[in-house]
C-alpha cells in the first residue's frame, strides 16, 4: 500500500526541495530525494519527510498563532526550594591537626572492588560456589537467572577457580 510522505530539503538557508511523493517506505523516499537531488549522499543537509503533510501542520500552526484553538490550561508554577543554610565552620577548622602517617607501615591501598550493587555480593557468591561445584555457566546462569557472559566476566575479572 502506497502512502503519501512530505519531503522537505535545505542546505543552509536555501530550501533544494519541497513537495509529495508517494511510495511504499521512508526508503523509497529517501532514495526519490536521492535521486531528485542528483547527490549519492545527503550529509550536510537538513531534510525531513514525513506521512503527515506539511499543509496540514501549517494549518494547525496558523490556527494556533491566530488564537482560534482553546488554550491549554496553565501549568502551576514550581514550587520554590526551601533555602538550606549551611552552618559556619568552627573558628579553629583552618588549624586541625594533620597526623602523619606512622613509618614503617605499608600505605592502604584501595578496597578490593564490592560486586554487582543491583545484585548483591550474597547472590554472587552462592553463584560462584554452585559454578566451582558444576563448572558450568550455563547451569549457573540459568538457576540465578543471570546472563552467561555476565558470569564469565565475573569468572575472567575476579579468578574463579575450580
Amino acid at each position: 500500500m502506497d502512502k503519501l510522505y512530505w519531503i522537505a530539503c535545505d542546505d543552509k538557508d536555501t530550501a533544494l526541495f519541497e513537495g509529495r511523493y508517494q511510495g511504499r517506505t521512508r526508503g523509497g523516499a529517501l532514495k526519490f530525494l536521492k535521486e531528485t537531488l542528483g547527490r549519492k549522499s545527503l550529509n550536510g543537509l537538513v531534510f525531513t519527510i514525513t506521512e503527515i503533510p506539511v499543509p496540514l501542520i501549517r494549518e494547525i500552526v496558523a490556527e494556533i498563532l491566530a488564537g482560534n484553538l482553546p488554550a491549554a490550561a496553565p501549568t502551576p508554577a514550581p514550587a520554590p526550594a526551601p533555602k538550606v543554610e549551611h552552618p559556619a565552620p568552627p573558628a579553629d577548622a583552618a588549624e586541625a591537626k594533620v597526623t602523619p602517617s606512622k613509618a614503617g607501615q605499608p600505605a592502604k591501598s584501595k578496597p578490593a572492588k564490592t560486586g554487582n550493587p543491583g545484585l548483591g555480593d550474597d547472590l554472587w557468591n552462592q553463584a560462584r560456589a554452585f559454578w566451582q561445584e558444576c563448572g558450568s555457566v550455563s547451569k549457573t546462569a540459568e538457576k540465578f537467572g543471570l546472563s552467561p557472559n555476565s558470569i564469565k566476566t565475573r569468572i575472567r575479572r575476579e579468578g574463579w577457580r575450580k
